[in-house]
């Protein structure tokens, strides 16, 4: 069949190519309409017919014509690029990647950082932030950091930025005033803003001091529709220039319960603690350990007041409270709804909203991997966080106008 055409057409090819005088990558319209066609400039060219129509590839042979018709303006979206501080095993980081381009991330645990890399990217470098060279770190749009928050948890060690934990957000700060970009993000345990809010009040300060207008919010992610209860501080910064406040994300209101989580889940495989296996979902093994199903009969049989407090089981109708990182130890805490064993890992990352796409790598030990998901961020939240930022950096961008042609084309297929 050989028809005439007027369609919108995106011409493809190597970067710096040109086809009649116009740029490759001219984005071309045609009365509103939804077909697309994508051309492929080589001896048998292809079109591609999408998305209101059948999938459709065809041989272009010829494009007798290649004419303007008229002429349209439309603003070029911006992808804007970012940097990642304190990544964990990338939690935040996934959440943030369909919205950016994370380019760079640094990690000082070599396990939280081999799951960065099999679910963020490769670009994460291994080492100490004090040791590294705040110039080699790339230049980027958003910096993103959740420094360590041991030292300002109500179950940690509470020494505030006197720790060594804890003064790891002045590092955080240096890198910011150095690198300066449009935006940062800050996240933090909930004890920051309770037990040490001046040393919060401070850090503020001192980055509205370097030019950032701060917005400061408190966010419990099972506000966000996440199957378990954390509460958690975010503080972000829009570099004053650019002029106005970020505004943050409005709660839906809804909420999610442990069985919307979890409860399509098969039995998990049993392993010991120490194999190295995916499973056949993935990270859904059990040990029965820490503790044994006798154990938690014994302690459910003759509850002592000291011990009861600790054993806790998980409410199906409920979301889950606060999930720690050392649940590989104190797992009597985490108890399944219904089974005696404490939760899985893929539990885990269920309750913290992650997908199954989200896998941690065998080779990482079961106590890292519970570890770096009670240290991450709930997916839900973050990827509010990330929308909501996104949409207002683009909001507040002067996007370059490109030209878009009505081209007509002749074709045969």
């Amino acid at each position: 069949m050989s028809a005439k055409v007027s369609c919108p057409v995106r011409i493809g090819g190597k970067a710096g190519d040109n086809f009649k005088g116009l740029p490759i990558d001219i984005i071309v319209a045609a009365r509103g309409r939804a077909l697309a066609i994508s051309v492929k400039w080589k001896p048998l060219r292809k079109c591609r017919v999408y998305p209101d129509t059948p999938h459709v590839d065809c041989p272009l042979r010829k494009a007798v014509s290649f004419t303007r018709r008229e002429g349209y303006t439309m603003s070029q979206p911006k992808r804007f690029t970012a940097c990642s501080l304190f990544s964990g095993g990338g939690l935040l980081d996934f959440s943030f990647k369909d919205h950016f381009d994370i380019i760079w991330a640094n990690e000082l645990n070599p396990s939280a950082a081999m799951c960065y890399q099999a679910n963020v990217g490769d670009h994460v470098v291994v080492g100490d932030i004090n040791s590294l060279d705040i110039e080699s770190i790339p230049e980027a749009d958003v910096f993103l950091g959740g420094p360590p928050c041991t030292d300002f948890s109500t179950d940690g060690a509470n020494k505030g930025e006197a720790g060594e934990a804890g003064r790891l957000i002045w590092r955080y700060f240096d890198v910011i005033r150095i690198k300066k970009p449009k935006a940062i993000l800050f996240e933090n345990v909930s004890g920051l803003k309770k037990r040490h809010k001046k040393t919060l009040d401070k850090l503020v300060l001192a980055f509205e001091e370097i030019g950032y207008r701060v917005t400061l919010e408190e966010l419990d992610a099972a506000d966000f529709g996440c199957p378990s209860y954390r509460s958690r501080v975010f503080l972000v910064g829009i570099r004053s220039d650019l002029g106005y406040s970020f505004t943050f994300p409005i709660p839906t209101g809804q909420r999610s319960s442990v069985r919307n989580a979890i409860g399509d889940l098969p039995l998990p495989d049993e392993v010991s603690m120490n194999d190295r296996v995916l499973g056949t979902v993935p990270n859904h093994l059990v040990t029965w350990t820490s503790p044994s199903p006798d154990r938690i009969r014994e302690i459910l049989s003759r509850p002592n007041p000291n011990q009861w407090y600790t054993m806790r089981r998980l409410d199906w109708d409920r979301p889950s409270h606060t999930l720690v990182a050392h649940i590989a130890k104190d797992g009597r805490e985490f108890l399944h709804p219904s089974l005696d064993r404490r939760i899985t890992v893929r539990e885990m990352l269920r309750l913290m909203g992650m997908p199954d796409s989200f896998v941690i790598p065998k080779d990482i030990k079961m106590t890292q991997q519970y570890r770096l998901v009670g240290n991450g961020v709930a997916h839900p939240v973050g990827k509010a966080l990330a929308e909501a930022l996104h949409s207002q950096l683009q909001g507040n961008v002067k996007n370059p106008e490109i030209m878009i042609e009505q081209l007509q084309f002749d074709f045969a297929c």
